[in-house]
């Protein structure tokens, strides 16, 4: 697909912004109503827009561990693919181009319950010959900085240690109502939830203001828009999180950044359309951290599954 500026610009403000209204949208864009409306219905139909994603805050839920893995397979590549994707402990599966056939992003309580599932997967599926595990410590998602800066965006940490939260049955339900489609109306909500509008706008702002909630994303047919999806492990020594994370929320090709324990302690995701910009922007780490990198590989993303972001 194309895009025109209009088409760039409506992208930009629905990635970060999607529940607000189609006239706060059009206006936000300087577009007309209808436009606004037209481009996102053409978006939807024509599947460039794959799911209105929401952000949940999993330490406050009581799931403590979001651990990425890596697997290599002898065969039955889709087949595992498929498996892992009815997974409610998986929030990710898709294909990589590299050492590994496929990224697996999921989300447990404890390390035991990983233990646990995961010496299951590797008993169900002889196929699985080698596996790398990437144990978060915490993860960023960044505003999409492709089509020039959004000023409402925000940047969503999560995996932070926090307590559990306790939530009412209504309150799950409107959650995993929300995790299906996040732009879903209120007056939808309120028929299957079984509660009236005005609660149902009430709820729905407790769980952002006590940030269980933590906000929204779009995921994109990456191939329709004709943008792809990268991954740089970097081994880093010494680890400056704080130098790191100012250069990953200012460059304009970078949509995330995790920190964790593995033979890599660092990964920086990507989002770009030309193989230059992807160079470019391996040229702009490896000149700002020649003297910190001991070692770094490169994943080739695709075919990335629908994102499930409620674990229950």
């Amino acid at each position: 697909m194309k895009l025109d500026a209009i088409d760039k610009k409506l992208i930009k403000y629905l990635y970060h912004s999607y529940r607000k209204p189609i006239t706060q949208i059009a206006k936000a864009c300087r577009i007309s109503r209808d436009q606004a409306e037209y481009r996102l219905k053409k978006f939807e139909s024509q599947g460039f827009i794959k799911k209105y994603v929401t952000i949940f805050n999993y330490a406050l839920l009581g799931y403590n561990e979001f651990i990425i893995v890596w697997l290599k397979v002898s065969s039955k590549k889709q087949q595992i693919k498929s498996s892992l994707e009815k997974s409610p402990n998986v929030v990710s599966v898709g294909e990589t181009l590299s050492k590994y056939d496929l990224f697996v992003d999921f989300v447990f309580k404890d390390k035991d319950e990983f233990e646990e599932k995961f010496s299951n997967l590797l008993k169900e599926n002889k196929e699985i010959t080698h596996y790398e595990v990437f144990t978060t410590t915490s993860s960023s998602l960044y505003p999409l900085k492709t089509f020039g800066e959004q000023k409402e965006a925000e940047t969503y940490t999560f995996m932070q240690p926090v307590a559990k939260v306790t939530l009412q049955q209504k309150d799950i339900a409107l959650m995993k109502a929300l995790e299906t489609n996040g732009r879903a109306k209120i007056t939808d909500l309120s028929k299957k939830i079984n509660l009236s509008g005005e609660l149902i706008a009430y709820k729905l702002k407790q769980l952002y203001k006590k940030k269980i909630i933590l906000g929204n994303r779009i995921q994109f047919d990456m191939e329709k828009l004709g943008f792809n999806f990268a991954a740089l492990k970097l081994k880093l020594n010494p680890l400056e999180k704080n130098k790191i994370k100012s250069f990953c929320q200012q460059h304009k090709n970078i949509n995330a950044l995790v920190f964790g324990i593995s033979k890599y302690n660092c990964i920086i995701q990507f989002f770009y359309q030309e193989e230059k910009e992807l160079r470019d922007a391996i040229k702009d780490i490896n000149s700002t951290f020649q003297q910190d990198i001991q070692d770094s590989e490169l994943l080739l993303m695709e075919n990335e599954g629908n994102v499930k972001t409620l674990p229950f």
